[in-house]
C-alpha cells in the first residue's frame, strides 16, 4: 500500500523536525557567544565586582545574617543577579536578528515559529547555567558548605531561573520592536528587579510596604529558592512555593511568547 502524497507528517515527525530546528538555532547562538569573548570577560568582571563589594567589603561590617556569614548569605543572590540579568538581556539578540533581517530568513523555514525563540532560550539558559556552575566552585571561599546534594539542587535552581528569565527577555523583545527602546526598557527594569529581590540584603529587615513590593518581584522567588538550595534553609518561603511561583511565571511567559511568535 503506497503512501498518500501530500499527507501530513506524523506527530513524531513534526516533533523531530521542531527539536532539530531548536538545536540548530541554539548551536548558532552558542557559536556567536563563544566568538565574542569580550562579552564573557565583561560578565566575569561584573561578578568579581559584586563579590568584592557585597561579599567581601560588607562582610566586615555585617558579620552574620542569622546563623551564616554575610558573604555566604549573599552569595546565592550574587549568582542569581548574573543569571537573571543575562537571561533578560538575551532577548536583545532576537531584536537584533529582527533588525538585520536574519529573523525573516529563519522564519521561511518549514518549522513552527516558536522554534526560533525556544532555540535562543536553550542557548542563553545553557550558557548561563554553565557560568553558574563555575561560580559555584567558589562556594567554599565564600563560607558556603557545599555538598553534592546542595550543588545539584543549586544547579537545577539556576537552570530554571535562567530559562524563566530568558523567556521573559524574549517576550519583551517580541512586544517592543525597536532595539533602542528595548535596551532602555531592560536597563530601566533590571536595577529595581535585581536590588528589590533580597539578593544582597535580608527581606526580614525591610518595612512592610517594601516587603510587599519585593514579593511582586519575580526574581525574589529565584533568589529565595537559590538561598535555600545552597544554604540548606534560610528562605522566607517554603521551597515549593518558590518553585510554583517560578513555574507559573514560566507558563505565562511561554504562552505569551507562543502568541507573539505566531504572528
Amino acid at each position: 500500500m503506497t503512501a498518500v502524497t501530500g499527507a501530513p507528517a506524523a506527530p513524531e515527525g513534526r516533533l523531530s523536525v521542531a527539536l532539530r530546528a531548536v538545536s540548530v538555532i541554539a548551536h548558532r547562538d552558542l557559536l556567536r557567544q563563544v566568538k565574542r569573548p569580550g562579552v564573557l570577560v565583561s560578565q566575569g568582571v561584573q561578578i568579581v565586582f559584586f563579590v568584592l563589594v557585597y561579599a567581601v567589603g560588607f562582610d566586615g561590617m555585617i558579620p552574620s545574617v542569622g546563623s551564616v556569614s554575610f558573604s555566604a548569605y549573599v552569595f546565592p543572590g550574587i549568582i542569581a543577579i548574573q543569571v537573571v540579568s543575562i537571561g533578560v538581556a538575551s532577548g536583545q539578540t532576537y531584536a537584533w536578528d529582527r533588525e538585520y533581517g536574519v529573523l525573516r530568513e529563519l522564519l521561511v523555514a518549514p518549522v513552527p515559529r516558536i522554534c526560533l525563540p525556544l532555540g535562543k532560550v536553550a542557548a542563553g539558559a545553557g550558557m548561563v547555567t554553565v557560568q553558574s556552575v563555575l561560580m559555584l566552585a567558589f562556594s567554599p571561599l565564600m563560607g558556603v558548605d557545599l555538598t553534592v546534594s546542595r550543588f545539584a539542587a543549586a544547579v537545577g535552581c539556576f537552570a530554571l531561573a535562567a530559562t524563566v528569565f530568558s523567556v521573559v527577555g524574549l517576550c519583551l523583545a517580541t512586544v517592543i520592536t525597536r532595539v533602542q527602546t528595548l535596551q532602555a526598557t531592560v536597563q530601566l527594569a533590571m536595577f529595581p528587579m535585581l536590588f528589590l529581590s533580597g539578593s544582597v540584603f535580608s527581606m526580614r529587615d525591610v518595612p512592610g510596604w517594601l516587603a510587599l513590593v519585593m514579593h511582586l518581584n519575580p526574581m525574589t522567588y529565584a533568589v529565595d529558592l537559590a538561598r535555600q538550595c545552597l544554604l540548606g534553609g534560610g528562605g522566607l518561603l517554603v521551597w515549593w512555593v518558590d518553585l510554583a511561583a517560578l513555574g507559573g511565571i514560566l507558563a505565562v511567559a511561554l504562552a505569551l511568547l507562543r502568541v507573539r511568535s505566531g504572528r
